[in-house]
This record gives C-alpha cells, structure tokens and sequence, in this order.
C-alpha cells in the first residue's frame, strides 16, 4: 500500500515532457494577454527601463530593501561591463539586543524609512563621495524595493502589499520613492540625495547580468519567492524595447494536486501567487508537510515522531535541503527521524524540487517563445536565488527540463547564475534614469 501511494505522488507531481510544452505554451498565452491588458495571471508590469549596453559609467548610490535585512552602498561603473562596490552597510529590520523590531504593525512608515535614510547617512559618512558631494548637485540613488508595487514611471512605486512577514503601518498604497524622499529630508539629506530608479529584485539581476554579458534576456529569482522579468521587444506604447516584470509567481494555469490546494486554503492569500506557492522557498516545506501528515493519517508514518511539525511552516526548504544532503545518522539526529521513514522522506523531497525545477523551466520557455517564436536567437537566462542556487542538484534539474521542452534548439539558450546583484542592479538603473 505505500509503494503503490508513493507512485501515485510521484505520478501526481510528476511534470511530463508534454505538460512541460502546454505551461509553456499558456505562460505565452498568460504574457500576451497581459501586455494587451485584456484579463492575465501575469501583470506585465513596465519597468521603464531599457537594457543596459555595458558602457554605462559613474558612481552612484544603491539601496538594497527587501527582507530581513536593508543594505546600501557605493557603487562605481567602470564603462566596460565591470564595477566595483566602494563602500557598504547592512542593518538588520529586528534586532534583539535593542529590542528593534521595524515589521511590526506598531511601526510606522516613517520610522522604517528613516532608518532607511540613517543607512545611506552611514553610507556617506565612510565613503570616499563624502569628498565630493555637492549640495547644489544631489547624487542619484537607485533603489532596488523587493515587494509587490504599482509602477507610473521609474522613479515611482506604489506598494501593493506586504509578504515576507512584514507589516509596517502605513506604506501600503504609498510611493515608497516619496517616503524615501521625505526621510531623507529629515535626515538633513534632501538636497544632498535624489532617489532616481525603483526596481525590484528580479530587474536588478537582470541589469547586473546584462551589464557584464548583453546576450542576457531573461532574468528569474528562484528563491523564498519567484518571478521573472525579461527583455520586450516590441513593449505597448514604449518606443524600442523594454525589461518588463511579469510577476510570474501569480501565474495560474498549472496542474494542482491537492496538497496545493490545501496550502493555498490555508495561506495568507487564498488564490493569489499560485505558481510561486507550488515552487518557491518558502512553501516547499509546507507542501512536504502537508504529505507526511498525509501518510501519517493514512496510517503509513507513526506520528509520535512528527507531532514537532504539526505547525504550519513547521519545516523549511533549508530543512528538506539537510535531509537530502545530510549522512543518514546525522539527518535522523536533526530531525528524529527513524531509518525506516528517511529515504520516503528523501523520495518526497526529490519530487517536489524535480516539480519545482520543471516547472520554472516550462515558464521559462514560455518567455523565449514569446520572445522568438521561431527559435532562431541565441538567448541567455540569469538567474538568482537560494533555492537555485543552494539545493543540490536544482539547477542541473531545470537546465535538463530546459534541453528537454526546447528539443533540438536547446543550445541556443544558457543558463547562469548571477547571484547579489540587488545594489549593483540599483545602481546600475539610477545610470539608465540619469541617461534618459
């Protein structure tokens, strides 16, 4: 009875070389829809920039906010594909020792942006553009603003909502370029920093890859979260080619198991981010949950050992990473597993990453056949994220269910990691902004 309800799961997360070619082929469905704005998944949101061409020269500022931690720096330019990062700072949103907890409901925007405007005073302070500051010529500051925003032109971005367990009071449907603004004011910075770009973090991986390497057209985060941006040829009501951010991790139209569709019920945002919830970091260890406790209930796993993750969120994708990776004595040490139970956990594990892999690949090719229908151009993917980046055997996983749905094309397409590029990317649009 467990091998033949194991080789339904697998058959249930299994995505097969035809369903690979149907994603893609809605994904492309889903973008186009979205660029006429006739009803999609997919928003297609403008980002107002174009590609940079490498030459792109300067020193600009960089603000990096978009989880548990905000970082700002100098960054330089040199011209040629290549820059230097001059001077950072990193502070973390919570921490202890203070007692600082700038998430919190209790807080207020102004509060989270000034510590924003603090971190570039700090910036300033040990940078070697102390020097050469100007007031009567304030210096731009790219901002790379990793949530969910409304965009009317690049230096603006209205926020949508919160995720990441943040709630601070007070931002959502504000221009979080204006809140900046006005710390910065307060901060005695006004006419010494202008905020220029808003980008989230997707669009500055594509920026930081295409800087050093032109042939990138395509950028994912594969990480907590998940989307993808790429390179419009032919934008709406844009003149040339435009990065623009589908927020793929809305996207629809995929098969659902029921462990999906229980995750989805339970979470903050029923119906929302449903291709992101199926693949993404923070969701992974849940829908491995939500099966264990299955099998538990099917009578197949003792649940005295499992009654440590009865909580929702109980397990993370770094959890199921350890027991994949780990030896088996010390996997079974970290998480109280008996022999017997390890490799059903390592077999669930496996198909939920192969899923997750396939999947980001089926979008994939959406994009490079909304692109190039034909398939005639060379094409290259940056991609950023832990889960990509961190999960063993991830990566080779998507690039083969690449080579698999593109066939005989698939050497046209490469993949590569293009990892921290949230400052440089910042920077790097505050110098498309200065030349537009």
């Amino acid at each position: 009875m467990l091998e033949q309800f194991l080789k339904q799961l697998e058959f249930n997360l299994s995505i097969s070389k035809a369903q690979i070619s149907i994603i893609a082929t809605h994904f492309r469905e889903h973008m186009e829809q979205g660029l006429r704005r006739s009803g999609s998944s997919l928003k297609m949101f403008p980002s107002y920039l174009q590609a940079p061409n490498s030459n792109e020269i300067g020193t600009f500022l960089a603000l990096d906010f978009g989880g548990s931690n905000a970082r700002a720096a100098v960054v330089e330019l040199k011209g040629d594909g290549t820059f230097m990062e001059l001077h950072r700072v990193s502070r973390p949103l919570s921490d202890p020792i203070t007692g600082r907890e700038l998430r919190a409901p209790s807080v207020n925007a102004e509060e989270l942006f000034d510590f924003l405007a603090e971190i570039i005073q700090k910036v300033l302070d040990h940078s070697p553009l102390s020097p050469i500051i100007s007031s009567s010529i304030p210096f731009p500051l790219g901002f790379t603003f990793s949530f969910p925003y409304h965009q009317r032109r690049i230096g603006e971005g209205l926020l949508l909502n919160w995720n990441k367990e943040i709630k601070t009071a007070g931002v959502v449907g504000k221009d979080v370029g204006e809140l900046l603004c006005a710390a910065l004011a307060r901060q005695g910075l006004g006419s010494v920093v202008r905020p220029t770009a808003i980008i989230n973090d997707t669009v500055a991986t594509f920026l930081t890859a295409a800087y050093q390497d032109s042939s990138v057209d395509i950028a994912s985060i594969i990480g907590t979260g998940h989307n993808t941006c790429y390179l419009e040829p032919k934008a709406p009501g844009f003149d040339g080619s435009l990065i623009i951010n589908t927020e793929s991790g809305n996207f629809s139209a995929v098969p659902e198991t029921l462990y999906d569709q229980r995750l989805d019920q339970q979470s903050d945002t029923p119906g929302e981010q449903l291709f992101e919830k199926k693949l993404s970091g923070k969701y992974l260890g849940e829908l491995f949950r939500q099966i264990i406790l299955d099998f538990s209930e099917r009578g197949f796993l003792d649940f005295d050992f499992l009654r440590h993750w009865n909580q929702p969120y109980s397990i993370s994708s770094k959890d199921l990473s350890l027991i994949l990776t780990a030896e088996d004595n010390h996997s079974r040490h970290l998480f109280n597993i008996p022999r017997a139970e390890l490799d059903i956990f390592r077999r669930v594990t496996l198909l939920l990453f192969k899923r997750s892999a396939r999947l980001v690949a089926a979008s994939l090719i959406g994009v490079i056949l909304h692109q190039d229908p034909h398939l005639i151009k060379p094409h290259t993917v940056a991609i950023d994220g832990s889960l990509y980046e961190g999960m063993p055997g991830y990566a080779q996983e998507l690039t083969a269910a690449l080579s698999e749905g593109l066939a005989s094309k698939s050497s046209l397409v490469t993949v590569k990691l293009s990892a921290g590029g949230s400052l440089t990317g910042a920077a790097i649009a505050a110098a498309l902004e200065k030349l537009m």
